[in-house]
């Protein structure tokens, strides 16, 4: 594993984001958050090519 930085002003986005509603259920934490979204985005990256 490696660790991920991410600046202040971000993780509280992502807090804020987390707690919202239903979110709160698919991301019980900033790092499961991290993980989808860079999982989602790689998917992404990969269509293109």
């Amino acid at each position: 594993m490696t660790e991920v930085k991410i600046d202040k002003e971000l993780h509280q986005k992502m807090t804020r984001f987390i707690r919202k509603g239903e979110n709160r259920f698919d991301f019980p934490t900033a790092k499961s958050f991290v993980d989808k979204a860079v999982f989602k985005m790689l998917k992404t990256l990969e269509k293109k090519k």
